[in-house]
């Protein structure tokens, strides 16, 4: 079984200003990163299952570099080459207490085009899961792209794992789209209580059948027929948690392919996002 990854392709720029003034020159170590929805692939093929990513980059070093990230960790590259936008990038600002401002160029991400998903789609419905982001709804070319291959995927028995990407990209439309084409949703609870504003986590489960809530260091939380089951995890001591919901997502997804039951994943889940903390969340 595999899963295939669908959404946006960037080049993380991580950079720590800690003790900044304007107008002088620092010297820091700034690290770069396949980022946007390639790290969840990434970290589901560190886990031992097979997946395949569809993005957009441009013809470009940053797009060639993202290409050659994808080799390297063994996930099956489907992504496109745009000739004339660039790849998608993203400066990450790290303050001194770990807090994070992100600052991104979409370039060719809000580029994909349904003929680019109708290109690979038949080795998408190979995948027993299929997993999308919020932000490839953002913008209209790209949003009609990935609707049509939500569509094709829930037609054809397949998967449909949803996460809305952040609190603010949470429009009315959204419930619609997550009600027609999605079987389960991973999201944070800033996510969560935008979705379902003044309920309670319950009420998830009148658009989806299965949520998985991250809470940070308290674990995660399932909510299903209408119940909430929480699931703690071990305490990692980090400043920076960049990447933490990918990793968790990566780890349930894994659990899944795996043939583990929901708690199981959700226990999976945790632990994939603490060794990803222990790992990167003190660079």
């Amino acid at each position: 079984m595999s899963v295939a990854v669908v959404g946006d392709a960037f080049i993380d720029l991580v950079v720590p200003i800690e003790n900044i003034k304007p107008g002088e020159t620092y010297h820091r170590k700034i690290l770069m990163f396949a980022g946007g929805l390639s790290n969840v692939a990434i970290e589901i093929s560190k886990l031992g299952e097979k997946v395949r990513f569809l993005g957009k980059v441009g013809d470009d070093p940053f797009g060639r570099y993202f290409k050659q990230i994808l080799k390297e960790n063994q996930v099956e590259d489907l992504t496109l080459i745009d000739p004339e936008l660039p790849t998608g990038l993203c400066v990450c600002l790290v303050y001194e207490d770990g807090e994070r401002t992100m600052i991104a160029n979409r370039g060719a991400n809000d580029n994909i085009t349904v003929e680019d998903i109708k290109q690979h789609i038949d080795g998408i419905k190979r995948s027993k899961i299929a997993y999308f982001s919020g932000y490839s709804l953002l913008k209209e070319k790209t949003r009609s792209s990935i609707l049509f291959c939500m569509k094709e995927c829930r037609r054809d028995g397949i998967d449909v794992y949803f996460n809305p990407g952040a609190p603010n990209l949470i429009r009315e439309e959204f419930s619609e789209v997550i009600k027609n084409y999605v079987d389960a949703l991973i999201l944070n609870q800033d996510e969560a209580m935008a979705l379902c504003r003044s309920e309670g986590l319950q009420s998830l489960n009148d658009f989806v059948k299965l949520a998985v809530v991250t809470m940070g260091p308290n674990g995660c939380a399932l909510v299903k027929n209408r119940e909430v089951v929480e699931i703690n995890t071990e305490k990692v001591d980090v400043k920076n948690t960049t990447g933490a919901g990918d990793a968790f997502a990566a780890g349930f997804i894994a659990g899944k392919l795996k043939g583990l039951n929901d708690m199981e994943s959700g226990r999976l889940g945790n632990e994939t996002a603490a060794k990803f903390l222990a790992e990167r969340g003190r660079i």
